[in-house]
């Protein structure tokens, strides 16, 4: 059937504007992409860690302790293992040796090590911690990098060095990231392109949507290559820029190119299918691409680095490609003309369409004839995967987004157990107080110590750790023994807690870090100590604090993001179709099919399923997946509606235009989504653990959104509202009095 588009379409006129600037138009991009593309490989080296930071009490306490106490987290941890056999003067001479290499090595700020610290060395594990005066972060990374792997060599058969810390860790997982994308694309890209070959039939046409992805990625990666030396961004750009680019591209070029096919056998002339095509199918990918669009950009609500960076790197991506696939696309179409159709196998391209056709349109009767019962049936499908949703525990991943095998996860946990072994079972807290003048003041060490008696008498509070502690001394007692004979020995214990005028106190709570316990005892505590806490400001640091604030920052702002996606995403498609149902049911739907692809996250993961790592789930996975996903399920909803609004316009018979609406769309959306999956998908088979739970939560969000929804849920839903899917208030078109009746 051929397209109804007016002749005066301005769509139509860029379309043919396109056509007959088409090498002038691919010579200018192609110059842009290569070197944008060249640019691209800056990219690694400037982003910066997993982005789980905001503004708040926590940054500004971490600061102070950096600043003041030397409790750096770009520290290297060497860690020293003693093995079988060895005696415990052998031990200690093999640290000996090993402080010793270290102090031969230049610009080190800190250096903290057993020899002047006994609490450094357990029976068969001692660490060292140095830090590195070098303030440019590459360069520090560089610095660690090549001291732990010279000091590892410095193991033998006495004792095991490895290292660890969270310079090294982040570098880790931007590698990790680096060379999981690598993995991703082997897998998803081959597979990608054999989807294709069956939907076209064509090693041209096949071809067409995989090199524009590509395009799309590399040209990506040099914007953010840019952006990056001034913004932020977290390492987890290197997976979730090519996931959404690669497959947005290829989304959209196969339906583009599809569209052109069916175009090209309707017109005699090339730029007529072409400008056809960009009239139909370029303003469906228009429409889609600013509901994915909006979809990422309303992340940028919720002030945490990750959030804004996936953000900024979606918004960029699905910018280049949505530009790419309505210019560069068109253009090399018009340049190839009817040679789309080279490299056709006889044995694919000779299947009948209409035997292709036939089935879905069986499928289509079969569902339009019971819209009730399918309907039913889908919703109770959807409904019984969201049960899972109830025991979903939500987590920041920290090490653990590692593999369970990677040296500097392990070497960390070694260390954390064997010195830190209250931070795993007790939460800590942080509190940095700040005098207006030096603290070794009386009333000051009064105000403190009241605040110490105040917090261990708690019930929640398992310990409570300050100067006086390290000192085995009271507040009345510390001013007279710094005039004593004795000061000298004290000295170590007062620098490390009293600087100027300011000291801390560590709080451990009987609550895990990550508990909710934990975090609602922080929420209390200015409430709580309103007061109480004379003379001194203080601001609140540590594991549960930066759990807390990071939690309420998402919890408090999420609200308005999803506001903006919903209301947004009604108005354009409202605007699109000019109905008010169908904007509607879409964001209905979307919701429940998204809430069941979190029930069916939960269940893999929380419960270990189907081989993949037992975990909590990602506290970011809810709202990337509904952000990205919502948007990029209108895609097909655009293009299904965008069909079924041609014939309807056409003929006014509502049963019709949904019945052959999906029968001229099945193919390519089911093509379209089967991609996505694969491309998405693919990443299941990395070794980070966040990523591995966007790229299946992706995949499956798609599948169900492409399989129960768009194919069953739809046509039912279209088939029960009749001609009320198409009323629009104060519409100028009387639909039911079109010029045509079809039956």
């Amino acid at each position: 059937m051929k397209s109804t588009v007016s002749e005066n379409s301005a769509w139509k006129k860029v379309g043919r504007w396109i056509y007959q600037l088409r090498f002038i138009v691919i010579a200018i991009i192609a110059v842009a992409s290569i070197f944008l593309g060249l640019y691209s490989k800056h990219l690694p080296g400037i982003l910066d860690g997993d982005g789980f930071r905001t503004p708040g009490e926590y940054e500004k306490a971490k600061n102070v302790l950096e600043k003041e106490f030397e409790q750096s987290p770009d520290s290297l941890i060497i860690l020293l293992e003693r093995k079988k056999g060895v005696t415990d003067d052998q031990f200690q001479s093999d640290i000996e040796r090993v402080v010793k290499e270290v102090q031969k090595e230049k610009n080190i700020e800190q250096f903290h090590n057993p020899l002047n610290n006994p609490s450094m060395k357990k029976k068969n594990i001692a660490y060292l911690s140095l830090l590195f005066d070098e303030k440019d972060h590459d360069k520090l990374v560089d610095l660690n990098n090549k001291f732990a792997k010279k000091v590892e060599s410095l193991s033998n058969d006495k004792v095991k060095i490895g290292t660890t810390g969270f310079t090294i860790i982040s570098d880790v997982m931007n590698k990790t990231s680096q060379k999981d994308l690598k993995k991703a694309e082997m897998i998803g890209v081959p597979i990608a392109f054999i989807v294709l070959f069956f939907a076209f039939g064509s090693l041209v046409a096949s071809a067409i949507p995989i090199i524009i992805g590509m395009i799309s990625i590399l040209t990506t990666f040099g914007i953010l290559a840019f952006i990056g030396k001034h913004v932020d961004l977290s390492i987890f750009v290197l997976n979730v820029a090519p996931m959404i680019g690669l497959a947005l591209s290829i989304d959209f070029a196969l339906l583009f190119v599809s569209r052109y096919k069916t175009e090209l056998s309707n017109h005699s002339t090339v730029k007529e299918a072409i400008s056809v095509t960009f009239a139909t199918a370029g303003r469906a990918i228009i429409f889609s691409g600013i509901c994915v669009f909006i979809g990422l950009s309303a992340l940028y609500f919720i002030n945490i680095d990750l959030f804004r960076s996936v953000a900024i790197s979606g918004a960029v991506v699905v910018l280049v490609s949505l530009f790419l696939s309505l210019t560069l696309l068109p253009a090399v179409l018009s340049a190839l003309g009817k040679n789309i159709n080279k490299g056709t196998l006889k044995s694919i391209a000779n299947r009948s369409q209409e035997q292709q056709q036939a089935v879905w349109r069986r499928f289509a009767n079969f569902v339009m004839k019971r819209p009730v019962i399918m309907a039913l049936t889908s919703l109770i499908i959807l409904g019984l995967f969201v049960i899972p949703i109830r025991d979903v525990h939500l987590n920041i991943p920290t090490i653990d987004a590692l593999p369970k095998q990677e040296a500097s996860r392990i070497n960390y946990e070694k260390y954390q157990k064997s010195f830190l072994p209250e931070a795993q079972k007790h939460g800590t807290i942080s509190i940095v107080f700040e005098a207006n003048n030096d603290f070794l003041n009386q009333d000051h060490l009064n105000s403190l110590e009241k605040i110490q008696k105040l917090l261990k008498n708690e019930k929640d509070v398992y310990e409570v750790k300050s100067v006086f502690d390290a000192l085995n001394m009271n507040a009345q007692q510390v001013l007279p023994a710094l005039k004593s004979p004795n000061a000298a020995k004290i000295q170590p214990a007062i620098q490390s807690y009293i600087k100027n005028n300011k000291t801390f106190i560590q709080v451990f709570l009987n609550a895990s870090p990550k508990s909710e316990k934990g975090k609602q005892w922080v929420r209390d505590f200015e409430e709580k100590y309103k007061g109480k806490i004379e003379g001194l400001n203080y601001t609140v640091g540590g594991q549960v604090k930066f759990e807390q604030e990071l939690f309420d920052e998402i919890t408090d702002n999420i609200a308005y993001g999803l506001l903006v996606i919903m209301v947004s995403t009604f108005i354009i498609l409202m605007i699109a179709f000019r109905s008010i149902i169908i904007p509607i049911k879409a964001i209905l739907m979307n919701v429940l099919s998204l809430s069941a692809t979190f029930g069916i996250i939960t269940w893999l993961f929380q419960g270990g399923n189907f081989g993949l790592p037992q975990s909590d789930i990602m506290l970011i996975l809810p709202v990337f997946v509904f952000g990205l996903v919502f948007g990029l399920s209108m895609d097909y909803e655009v293009f299904l509606m965008s069909r079924m609004q041609e014939l309807y316009y056409e003929t006014g018979d509502n049963t019709y235009s949904t019945r052959e609406g999906l029968v001229s769309t099945s193919r390519i959306i089911t093509s379209a989504a089967s991609i996505m999956i694969v491309i998405t998908g693919a990443f299941a088979f990395t070794d980070m653990v966040p990523v591995k739970q966007m790229g299946i939560g992706i995949a499956i969000a798609i599948f169900l959104d492409a399989t129960i929804v768009r194919l069953v849920l739809v046509p039912s839903l279209m088939q029960l509202f009749g001609k009320w899917n198409w009323w629009f208030p104060f519409s100028k078109i009387n639909r039911n009095e079109a010029t045509k009746k079809v039956g």
